[in-house]
């Protein structure tokens, strides 16, 4: 008896029915062919049905002895048949790729001669392009080493360029201040020297 949820084959019989209910007053749904692929939901010992959906989703009801657990034996044969003339093809192909190198086998010794000389000149173009990378990367460390040198020369630069900045800032602040100086030292004599002028002429008038 079949479970149910499992895979089912309807048997060789060229038709089954497919009915709406579990007996034979029930409509029929379609008619099933033989070897059909099916999924059987439900089967009911008492009726003698099961419960089944196709591929194409339909649902139905057929009688359980008219499904069996293996592919009917004319699907079977097809698969086999299948199979045989995969077998026939790829032995085929294998014929042919033998006859192919049978017939290349003169010209292997050249070939590999070919292959010999082609590694050797690869050899050496792969020591010069490693010797070029090795003086590529001497080069590249150079010029990173002469642009840390760049970099820092100019931040010194700029540091000698804040310094005399400063220098100059303070040059003139005490050009401003001895200018200032003077000019104030200007003005106290010119206020004290009328004073002691006038002082002496007073002294002078006293005798």
């Amino acid at each position: 008896m079949v479970h149910a949820a499992e895979k089912a084959y309807v048997t060789d019989r060229l038709e089954v029915q497919m009915r709406r209910g579990q007996s034979l007053q029930h409509k029929i749904i379609k008619m099933v062919p033989s070897g059909t692929e099916l999924s059987v939901l439900e089967t009911n010992p008492q009726t003698g049905y099961s419960l089944v959906r196709l591929a194409t989703g339909e649902e139905g009801w057929i009688l359980s002895r008219y499904l069996s657990e293996q592919p009917i034996a004319i699907n079977q044969l097809d698969e086999i048949t299948k199979k045989l003339d995969a077998a026939l093809e790829e032995n085929k192909r294998l014929k042919t790729e033998l006859a192919t190198v049978r017939s290349g086998k003169q010209s292997t010794d050249k070939t590999a001669l070919q292959l010999q000389e082609e590694t050797a000149r690869l050899n050496t173009e792969l020591m010069a392009i490693r010797q070029a990378s090795a003086n590529a990367i001497q080069i590249q460390a150079e010029r990173d080493a002469l642009r840390e040198s760049v970099v820092n020369l100019e931040r010194e630069l700029d540091a000698l360029r804040r310094e005399k900045q400063a220098l100059d800032e303070d040059h003139r602040q005490d050009w401003f201040m001895i200018g200032a100086g003077v000019l104030l030292g200007g003005i106290l004599l010119g206020v004290i020297l009328p004073r002691l002028s006038w002082r002496k002429k007073s002294r002078w008038s006293s005798f």
